[in-house]
């Protein structure tokens, strides 16, 4: 392929180096890779409320764009280039933050309590969301977003350890 493009997916993946190295495998020489995907300063407020309560992870570890950029390196890319934005987000009370988290699929930590939760908890945790509304009423959480590309480096040749030259040269 010429082009590789992945839209707010990667963060979702357990082996962002073993995704890398098919990644360059797929694409020519030359060829480009683009990608978003979420960032370690995603959900900061869920994350700092549940740490506060005691609650253990509330979101998976999201790659710095530092490491991605890397890893990209390593699995043979040329050039890359990283940004990142944050971004965000406002809802008018817990219930509907809660059910847009949902849909996101990003509070899946594999960390996260291993059990059922129980009513008295969800109420709990209900009020300590309400709690960082702002004075307009509505709740903000952060979203990271990492914007990165790069292209696929030609194969070097490895360099040997013996170098001969004619004497005619």
């Amino acid at each position: 392929a010429q082009l590789l493009w992945s839209n707010m997916m990667l963060h979702a993946v357990v082996d962002p180096p073993a995704l890398f190295e098919r990644w360059r495998q797929a694409l020519e020489v030359d060829g480009f890779v683009m990608f978003s995907c979420l960032g370690p300063g995603t959900l900061r407020e869920l994350r700092a409320l549940y740490e506060r309560l005691g609650w253990g992870a509330a979101t998976p570890a999201f790659v710095d764009m530092h490491d991605l950029g890397d890893m990209l390196v390593h699995a043979g890319f040329a050039d890359p280039v990283m940004d990142q934005e944050t971004v965000t987000l406002q809802w008018r009370d817990p219930e509907a933050l809660l059910a847009e988290l949902r849909t996101l699929g990003i509070n899946a930590s594999p960390q996260r309590f291993p059990g059922c939760r129980t009513p008295r908890w969800r109420e709990h945790l209900h009020e300590a969301l309400g709690d960082l509304a702002s004075n307009q009423g509505h709740i903000g959480m952060s979203f990271e977003v990492v914007y990165g590309h790069a292209f696929r480096a030609a194969p070097r040749v490895p360099a040997s350890l013996e170098t001969s030259v004619p004497l005619d040269d």
